[in-house]
């Protein structure tokens, strides 16, 4: 088996800390202990859990699964931070018998540096950290790290870019080991700007969710499959306009298409909403994109089918891989209804749902998502100045990020406000919905970025809010 060097990113506690450590927790019947009484010398697993956690539901029962065939591996879950009653409940209908602690002051947390639900922990018998998971496990993933324990491999810590580490969200360009999940990706090391640990599997494989390469179109009057209130991205440019129904891309997220004679490449994250279009000219030349099956902070991360590199959607950037810190080229694009194109696009061109695959268009497989404040993925920052779903436009100026509530733009019409030094206009055109931003003096045109308000934020956690 093959046996990875990982660096864990801890603020405080280093991958040859020992577990006797830590500072003192409780059984559910209440009395003290500590994890070094509940591990006693043996490899184990530490599980970080809340009851409210669809991910921990799916993942509890393969620990519950290990602790009975591998009586050698200590396998211990923390609650975070909820009442013994409720954990009790949820442990007696889940019928779990592995230990589980109580952590109300969330001292374990803080030394684990757990910002997320669910993280789990393999330490070596000598309690010392080998590897970190934050985000829910694949049956794969755990498999591979039980036989670590089994073996009782004790991994050295390898260092990467300080600004790297897990309490981060962004690296400074370094190389890392390649994980388990990117290994079929990248051998050896590979250059990243996130957290390689931060990067989870979002279910399906590399083109699980198929992009559409060779885009079909119909007439308006022939895109009967569409309501009139259904959303989508317009693009135009030159005289030639073409609709994406969002009702298509929930199902693939990106279209490759030349559009007068430009190469781009229409992107939507349905967990998400960002909706934007970039040109998919890189520096090796034009390439096609596709879905990884990888998120980053709840978002898509697409990948270049000429270097296999990974971008992040939500922010232009090449993130992983050999092209990381490369950035695409933002193209103008409007969030726009169908009536709206009806009206005022006749000519338009609508994606067909003639794509080659088959998929129930007049299905939202996220239906509902978009009205509930939980996220299916974790997201390390969150921001209760909005509800999470909230739609925003966000902008980037000489590096400070500033997001404007959709029912702000509506309401204001026109505004002015400063952003990173400089003036700038935000505009609403009431009869098409769409959105423009503008440099106030200089009237160059500023591309936002359409989407969720969690969205935003956990790519921009320090960002700025325009509020009436």
């Amino acid at each position: 088996m093959k046996h990875l060097l990982l660096m864990i990113g801890l603020l405080s506690l280093s991958a040859c800390t020992s577990a006797g450590t830590m500072d003192s927790v409780t059984l559910l019947d209440g009395r003290e202990t500590t994890l070094e009484a509940q591990i006693a010398g043996k490899p184990s697993i530490v599980n970080f859990w809340a009851a409210w956690c669809i991910f921990c539901k799916e993942e509890l029962p393969l620990f519950e699964a290990v602790a009975r065939e591998h009586p050698n591996i200590a396998v211990v879950g923390v609650n975070l931070q909820e009442s013994s009653k409720t954990v009790q409940q949820y442990w007696q209908d889940g019928g779990y018998t592995f230990t589980t602690l109580l952590d109300p002051k969330a001292e374990l947390s803080k030394r684990f540096d757990v910002f997320t639900q669910p993280t789990t922990v393999f330490l070596n018998a000598n309690g010392e950290i080998i590897f970190k998971k934050n985000g829910p496990l694949t049956e794969e993933e755990l498999d591979e790290h039980i036989l670590d324990l089994i073996d009782n491999v004790q991994m050295q810590s390898v260092s990467t870019t300080p600004s790297c580490g897990s309490g981060s969200l962004a690296c400074n360009g370094g190389s890392s080991p390649v994980p388990p999940l990117l290994s079929s990706w990248y051998q050896g090391q590979v250059k990243h700007l996130i957290p390689l640990t931060d990067i989870l599997s979002g279910g399906s494989p590399k083109d699980g969710i198929p992009s559409i390469d060779n885009p079909k179109f119909v007439s308006v009057n022939d895109a009967t499959f569409l309501a009139e209130d259904d959303l989508g991205l317009l693009l135009t440019i030159g005289n030639d306009a073409r609709f994406y129904p969002f009702r298509i891309l929930n199902w693939h997220e990106i279209v490759n298409d030349t559009v007068d004679g430009k190469p781009v490449t229409i992107t939507y994250c349905p967990l998400c909403a960002t909706a934007i279009v970039y040109d998919r000219t890189i520096s090796k030349g034009e390439s096609e994109f596709g879905v990884s099956g990888f998120l980053y902070q709840s978002n898509l991360l697409m990948y270049d089918r000429l270097t296999d590199s990974l971008w992040s959607q939500a922010t232009a950037e090449a993130v992983v891989g050999p092209l990381t810190g490369e950035k695409l080229k933002a193209v103008r694009s409007d969030v726009l209804r169908f009536s709206t194109v009806q009206k005022e696009y006749p000519n338009a061109r609508i994606l067909s749902t003639d794509t080659g695959e088959r998929r129930d268009y007049s299905r939202d497989p996220y239906e509902g998502y978009e009205r509930d404040s939980d996220t299916y993925f974790p997201v390390r920052k969150t921001d209760t100045r909005l509800h999470a779903k909230d739609i925003v436009y966000g902008i980037v100026v000489n590096e400070t990020a500033k997001a404007y509530p959709l029912t702000t733009l509506q309401n204001a019409g026109t505004l002015t406000d400063d952003v990173g030094g400089v003036r700038n206009e935000a505009s609403y055109d009431a009869g098409t919905q769409a959105v423009t931003f503008r440099n106030a003096e200089t009237k160059a045109e500023i591309i936002p970025l359409y989407g969720f308000w969690f969205s935003w934020v956990a790519q921009y956690p320090a960002t700025e809010l325009y509020q009436e």
